[in-house]
């Protein structure tokens, strides 16, 4: 069954008394009560949403996805949100959420990615959340949003928002809330991070904190993984998917998950892959959206991905493409550059 912290649900539940407006429509043919969110674990979704759609009708004419958003901070994300509040920077911090996002909530998964132009962020979802997605949408964006801006000390006016729904008739609720540029009708709910952002030293990274919480991180999906069958393969593309050339080597990868070597390559090899594998994939987006986004000499592309060899770079991307860089460069020149993936 998926399930989600109680935090948002006793947000909820807090909003209401405190405009001492009755509650008891939230509970309403659910198996917990008022004590049992307040004092209890995760809950399920379906109570989730219960309680979610409720609350929207009771606090009518509140933007109920934003207020939750303002009132909440990462430790929201519990353990999750311990790890990247003492991340030592903003990247480090979104690579942590990108790998353990699903053990503070099931239902959904974030996804990161760097870019040339930075990081983008997608928020997918798991559950079918129906009527009240946009609710869950905007609460992760103003969460998301609170943390770069504690980490860097700054509002990410630069940063772009896409929202996969329609331009609601209150969309001047989302440029008041929401600090970059926003979009809508997007494939995907996604935001754009300026790369300028994403190394800054963070001034509450704690070396002693940051390494508990992910030891704990890594015990915790250890044990999701085995209990849902989650590929840990995931989690090793997302490190390389978020971080930028010259990419992570395996030992680093091992250390950033806080397994040894050899237990990475044998639960890697368990699921029909390798370390390799994944790296020479995570090789192969780099080296298109270079080809495709500047104007790099295949030299210059081949020694930014860490090649000691132009020869060597060429037959890997021939090997994974199909094609010399040369053919695709002139390939995607034809075609334009939307037909190249970040």
């Amino acid at each position: 069954m998926e399930t989600i912290s109680p935090v948002y649900a006793r947000l909820v539940l807090r909003e209401l008394e405190r405009r001492q407006i009755n509650a008891a429509s939230l509970f309403d043919g659910l198996s917990i009560g008022p004590n049992e969110l307040q004092r209890g674990g995760d809950i399920s979704m379906p109570d989730f949403l219960h309680i979610l759609r409720a609350g929207d009708r009771l606090l009518e004419g509140e933007q109920l996805g934003f207020l939750l958003g303002q009132k909440i901070n990462a430790l929201a994300l519990g353990p999750v949100g311990v790890a990247i509040a003492s991340a030592p920077d903003l990247r480090k911090g979104l690579q942590v959420l990108e790998s353990f996002s699903r053990l503070h909530a099931t239902y959904v998964d974030i996804v990161a990615r760097s870019t040339l132009g930075g990081m983008t962020v997608t928020i997918l979802y798991r559950h079918d959340t129906g009527d009240v997605e946009h609710f869950h949408t905007e609460t992760a964006m103003i969460l998301l949003q609170q943390y770069i801006e504690t980490t860097t000390g700054e509002p990410i006016h630069d940063a772009r928002f896409r929202l996969a729904m329609p331009e609601p008739a209150n969309s001047i609720e989302y440029s008041n809330a929401l600090h970059g540029q926003i979009s809508f009708g997007a494939t995907a709910n996604e935001v754009d991070i300026p790369h300028k952002w994403l190394d800054r030293s963070s001034p509450f990274y704690h070396p002693e904190l940051w390494r508990q919480a992910q030891t704990s991180l890594s015990r915790s999906l250890k044990q999701l993984s085995a209990s849902q069958d989650t590929p840990f393969m995931q989690h090793v593309a997302g490190l390389l998917r978020t971080s930028e050339p010259p990419l992570p080597d395996l030992d680093a990868v091992a250390f950033g998950l806080n397994i040894s070597q050899r237990t990475l390559n044998r639960r890697l090899q368990a699921e029909n892959t390798s370390f390799r594998k994944l790296k020479s994939q995570a090789m192969a987006r780099w080296a298109k959206q270079y080809l495709g986004q500047t104007d790099y000499s295949v030299e210059a592309i081949a020694e930014a991905l860490g090649y000691q060899d132009t020869a060597n770079f060429r037959r890997a991307f021939r090997n994974s493409e199909g094609c010399s860089p040369v053919e695709f460069r002139q390939k995607n020149s034809s075609q334009g550059e939307s037909s190249v993936p970040e």
